[in-house]
């Protein structure tokens, strides 16, 4: 029982408590049982194989969980908003209230820093190289999921605030906004309890750390790149979508004042910048 108990002692030294501390002590409890001469290693040692491994099998998970769940929430949103179109688009009516406007912007906005996030957990997620890797694929998880979370909520907020639309698509809009949450919770839960496993390391690759070959030396320009690419799509899509060219201005100006502000407020949580 002394081995069994400092087994315990040691997985809690390395933050492994609860009902995996319980699962494992139960195992090692088990072999002894069938074999009590087995060579199972120190209680030091096998909490430290425990604490090196469990960190990057967790994160990885959560990384996976974290795309596919918003794999799911952007299509469903995508498939609300397109079907916009199918309706005409909005009607007078629903433009009296300040909450329609805001929530699709906020569906927007939301929505892109979900899918970088969630790209750039999964990213770094399935190849973690140091320490301090993990710490970044959690962050940025987290931030996907409650990014991810808070544009399924805008899209609740949109079917509620437009009544001049159809009823079937404000059923549609608010069965997609509340289909992809159960995934998203778990998710996020698979985030939290892979950081409650991981000890603190040192600091991570920033987006170099991302990128393949030559494009790793280059990553303030690579950033550039996409957020002109970015800029450019929604702007043709103002010129082209709505026969305007200063409404594509706009809207371009708009996207790079957003990514720009993403930037400065999300840059470092995320591993784009110092």
């Amino acid at each position: 029982m002394s081995f069994l108990s400092d087994l315990r002692r040691e997985l809690a030294a390395r933050g492994i408590r609860g009902r995996l501390a319980d699962r494992i002590v139960a195992e090692f409890a088990d072999h002894l049982a069938c074999d009590p001469d087995a060579n199972l290693g120190t209680p030091e040692e096998i909490a430290e194989r425990f604490a090196a491994e469990l960190p990057v099998a967790r994160t990885r998970r959560a990384a996976v969980a974290t795309f596919a769940a918003l794999a799911l929430s952007g299509s469903l949103l995508s498939l609300a908003v397109l079907a916009v179109s199918r309706t005409g688009g909005y009607q007078p009516a629903d433009t009296g209230s300040p909450a329609a406007p805001l929530s699709a912007l906020g569906m927007i906005a939301f929505g892109q820093v979900a899918f970088v996030a969630g790209v750039l957990a999964l990213a770094r997620g399935v190849r973690p190289r140091r320490a301090g890797d993990l710490a970044l694929v959690q962050r940025r998880a987290v931030v996907a999921l409650l990014a991810g979370g808070l544009a399924s909520i805008c899209l609740a907020v949109n079917a509620v605030a437009a009544p001049g639309m159809p009823a079937w698509w404000r059923a549609l809009a608010l069965a997609s906004a509340l289909l992809p949450l159960p995934g998203l919770g778990a998710a996020f839960v698979a985030a939290r309890s892979a950081s409650a496993v991981t000890a603190e390391g040192g600091a991570a690759e920033t987006l170099e750390g991302d990128l393949p070959g030559s494009l790793a030396r280059h990553p303030g320009a690579v950033l550039a790149a996409l957020g002109a690419v970015a800029v450019a799509f929604v702007a043709l899509q103002g010129v082209f979508g709505e026969g305007s060219l200063s409404e594509g201005l706009i809207r371009g100006a708009i996207e790079a004042a957003g990514l720009l502000a993403g930037v400065v407020v999300l840059g470092r949580v995320l591993g784009l910048r110092r």
